[in-house]
């Protein structure tokens, strides 16, 4: 398991509200989902231009390891 930090940020009040109701009490793991799909979709430029390079065939590999939608 990865260590956990304690860390401080500023958030428009609404923003929090919402959170805070979607989150089912556990505000955050809420925040680290949020965090962890926007981390995915932040490295999704870097895969394309991998997958650019390394060419069609490891269309089947992807699809076996991530299912057929992100292949």
């Amino acid at each position: 398991m990865s260590s956990r930090m304690r860390t401080t940020v500023s958030l428009p009040a609404d923003l929090v509200a919402h959170a805070r109701a979607a989150s089912g009490g556990n505000l955050s793991a809420y925040i680290e989902h949020a965090l962890r799909t926007q981390q995915l979709r932040d490295a999704a430029t870097a895969v394309q231009a991998w997958r650019g390079e390394r060419g069609a065939a490891d269309a089947e590999e992807f699809a076996d390891v991530f299912g057929e939608d992100v292949a």
